[in-house]
């Protein structure tokens, strides 16, 4: 077996190189067909290779950005909490031992994430020929489902590919994919080139792709080697289950109140009641026997196809077989979990038990959504006056203001099908309506809200524990003849019209866009368009000369900009933020795609005084395009800003 791996790698390395070498051959083309049209224009210069020359320019000149881009860029270090030998023994003397049996060196880091997945990967130099540090991610949720017998089995897996030398290659892959990246996107002006350079992306990935899907069934090999073919075969199985269940679980439970700063004392031990609850089991199964579709972009082969490998495998023998759960390799699994819910949810957020965790988030989305559905309100009659409660949504309602509102609601949603338009409208303005009515009965304590793992993880029910059913409430299609009965229900309930939930405290904001390359003042910024008001994000003189107005340039700061929470961004000099709530009006002018932002403020300072402002905002190319700007401007600030028909 070592001759044919010999082989093998041999044969992987010469097409990992020929993959990174075609792209830099069919880059030199373009660069090379560039110098030609320049030495043509010099000795016959005239209208048409003037012409050639400059179209060539536009390619090249971007291809070569993307190429000197691609190769200062490096694969980063993985992220994860890191394990070291004196933190967790036993698991480090099980990979020791793994590592041996399968002929490798162990890692050098072992890193815990909060994934369902187990992974290596190696910095490598030298095209591969020369390993550097290694390191190994668990994700500790195996640990909490998985047995010894299946862990060690995913263990056997992930060290296999290093006994192959997968890893080896894997720096090789990274540059061809972020240097063909690079490509497609700085071409994004030249149809012809981007339509060559994806083409080579298609081929890159299908043939990259199907090695490391080959390398996958070679791993399984290892699995069966450590612990047995059953133990491999119900592992993948067992990984498909769990991640389903694990986003699921995340989705519905774990993440409810991430955006209100709220975290479960108990993550991992929900985690297993959610999977010990048996409608949840039944459906663990049912996703195992859903069908896997084969594409040929896959990095790993389907579980039918990996289960038949591993059918093939002669079976070990004198294996002993160890049921027991894998946190048994744990020295302290408490500790785990608690660095889990950390690295998760941070060390400020609010910590509780899941019923208050759950049935709180439920009733902060309900506000929230409610506070929404109000503000859309206000955006759709404009009219001055009081802000607006449940039953001025009601008069509009009857008035028949439903689909404006819809709209409104769904001003942000990608476009859909105009045969798709009417049913997702109603839908989203449906789904708002049932979240003030919801906050409304909790206010008024007409309802609570009962926990349950199965099913809606939260139900409202009332004082006799009588579950309501709020899709039965609202109809489907809200029109101006259902506005009685539901102003009748809601009184009979014993809700207040007057009521206008308060907007809760929220530990995440929302980035509705970005307005790039603007000027205010003289100074010149990004401007970050949060849900809160506008972030702008002061561009040094470095980045202007250097052609930090390009949009190529826009992306990656932008990709810069998110790396860094709101009010990390805040805390540098020359950032500020201009708040929503003191916009009193804001008009904007565009002339071409020049355009000009005017916003008035009002606020009240730390000693009550009451403050007004005029801020002025400029659009030059290159920068967002006024109608884009608008849109985005208007998500925000909704009937507050208008176009104006005079220069500002």
């Amino acid at each position: 077996m070592r001759g044919e791996v010999g082989v093998t790698i041999v044969v992987r390395a010469v097409v990992a190189v020929a993959l990174l070498a075609g792209y830099y051959l069919l880059a030199l083309v373009f660069l090379g067909l560039a110098v030609a049209a320049a030495v043509l224009t010099v000795r016959y210069p005239n209208a048409g290779t003037i012409k050639l020359t400059l179209v060539m320019l536009a390619v090249s000149v971007p291809l070569l950005g993307a190429m000197v881009r691609a190769a200062r860029q490096r694969a980063e270090r993985p992220a994860g909490v890191p394990v070291t030998r004196a933190d967790e023994p036993v698991l480090w003397n099980v990979i020791d031992d793994l590592a041996a049996r399968v002929s490798t060196r162990p890692p050098d880091e072992v890193l815990f994430v909060p994934e369902v997945n187990a992974a290596v990967s190696e910095d490598t130099r030298w095209l591969g020929l020369r390993g550097r540090r290694r390191y190994m991610l668990i994700g500790v949720p195996l640990l909490e489902t998985l047995t010894n017998d299946q862990m060690r089995a995913v263990l056997g897996h992930e060290l296999g590919h290093y006994s192959g030398r997968h890893t080896r290659l894997g720096g090789l892959t990274y540059r061809g994919a972020v240097s063909l990246a690079h490509t497609v996107e700085a071409l994004s002006g030249s149809s012809f080139a981007r339509r060559v350079f994806e083409a080579y992306a298609k081929l890159y990935f299908r043939v990259s792709q199907g090695v490391r899907r080959r390398q996958e069934i070679e791993a399984d090999r290892f699995m069966v080697q450590i612990a047995g073919r059953a133990a491999a075969a119900t592992a993948l199985q067992q990984v498909r289950a769990t991640a389903a269940a694990w986003s699921f679980f995340l989705d519905r439970f774990a993440g409810a109140g991430v955006r209100y700063g709220l975290a479960p004392a108990d993550l991992f031990g929900g985690f297993r009641a959610l999977l010990a609850e048996p409608s949840r089991r039944g459906e663990m199964a049912e996703v195992l026997r859903q069908p896997e579709e084969r594409d040929p972009y896959d990095s790993h082969p389907t579980l039918a196809e990996r289960l038949e490998a591993i059918g093939r495998c002669p079976e070990p023998q004198g294996l002993r077989p160890d049921q027991r759960l894998a946190t048994a390799l744990l020295t302290d699994p408490h500790r785990a979990a608690h660095a889990m819910r950390q690295a998760m949810f941070g060390d400020e957020a609010t910590v509780l038990d899941w019923a208050e965790l759950v049935c709180r988030s439920a009733a902060l989305e309900a506000a929230e959504e409610g506070t929404r559905l109000l503000e859309q309100v206000e955006r759709v009659t404009g009219a001055p006056g009081p802000a607006p409660t449940l039953g001025t949504l009601l008069d509009l309602l009857e008035r028949g203001g439903g689909p404006a509102l819809a709209a409104e609601l769904c001003r942000d949603l990608p476009e859909l099908p105009p045969d798709r338009v009417g049913e997702a409208h109603a839908a989203v303005l449906r789904g708002h309506v049932i979240g003030l009515f919801t906050s409304a009965l909790l206010s008024a304590g007409s309802v609570r809200y009962r926990f349950s793992w199965s099913g809606a993880p939260a139900r409202p029910v009332a004082h006799d524990g009588t579950e309501i059913d709020m899709s039965r409430v609202v109809p489907e299609q809200i029109g101006p003849q259902h506005v009685p009965g539901l102003r009748s229900w809601l009184r009979q309930a014993g809700v207040d019209l007057a009521h206008r939930p308060p907007r809760p405290d929220r530990a995440s904001i929302d980035l509705l866009g970005v307005l790039y390359a603007v000027e205010q003042d003289g100074e010149y910024y990004d401007a970050l368009v949060l849900d809160v008001g506008l972030l702008f994000v002061r561009l040094s003189g470095t980045e202007v000369m250097r052609g930090g107005m390009s949009q190529t340039a826009w992306h990656q700061r932008t990709e810069r900009m998110l790396r860094s929470s709101p009010a990390e961004l805040l805390e540098r000099d020359g950032n500020w933020l201009l708040g929503a709530k003191d916009v009193t009006r804001a008009a904007m002018w565009a002339k071409g795609d020049k355009w000009t932002l005017s916003v008035d403020c009002a606020w009240t300072d730390d000693q009550g005084v009451r403050r007004q402002a005029a801020v002025r905002v400029q659009g030059q190319p290159p920068c967002t395009e006024p109608a884009e700007a608008m849109k985005i401007l208007h998500s925000l600030l909704g009937p507050r800003i208008t176009w104006s028909q005079e220069k500002l």
